[in-house]
């Protein structure tokens, strides 16, 4: 799970910290603010990626991309929206948007990871993979996808 990567506006290139992770066989869901298209092509050329667009994100991408979308994995909905607005109230703000609660909503935006549950659905922000004025340390999140969901964050 990633959001706000911000390339090459805010970081340079996507962390080699974090691709060398991924494999062909994986999937990312990333919470939009790639900023250019050609940022989800690199992506893309790791593993498959499920994606919305931020409010970033130039017209191209908004144009391919959607504002909110949700995948079944392992059995779980996932929801996945970038977010909207101040950081206060954030967290409430996305589930609101959500008709039909999923077991998880991935968000961004505020650059800021987040972990807690409203009324069963998981709301997680894997914060920035480029950093933030909050915090010079990108990150990412892993979604643990069991009997129960639950997200942990990663610091590059």
């Amino acid at each position: 799970m990633i959001s706000d990567t911000h390339v090459p506006e805010r970081a340079q290139r996507i962390p080699e910290k974090f691709t060398s992770l991924l494999k062909k066989e994986d999937f990312v869901f990333h919470a939009g603010d790639f900023t250019s298209v050609q940022t989800l092509k690199i992506i893309e050329n790791f593993c498959t990626v499920f994606a919305v667009h931020g409010n970033m994100d130039d017209p191209e991408l908004k144009s391919i991309l959607p504002e909110r979308r949700t995948e079944i994995v392992s059995g779980k909905k996932i929801g996945l929206i970038h977010g909207f607005g101040a950081p206060f109230s954030l967290p409430e703000r996305v589930y609101r948007k959500f008709d039909e609660k999923p077991d998880v909503i991935v968000f961004g935006h505020s650059h800021d990871p987040y972990h807690r549950k409203i009324e069963g659905t998981l709301l997680f922000n894997p914060g920035s993979l480029a950093g933030s004025v909050f915090s010079q340390k990108g990150s990412y999140g892993i979604l643990n996808i069991e009997d129960e969901v639950w997200g942990e964050v990663v610091y590059i």
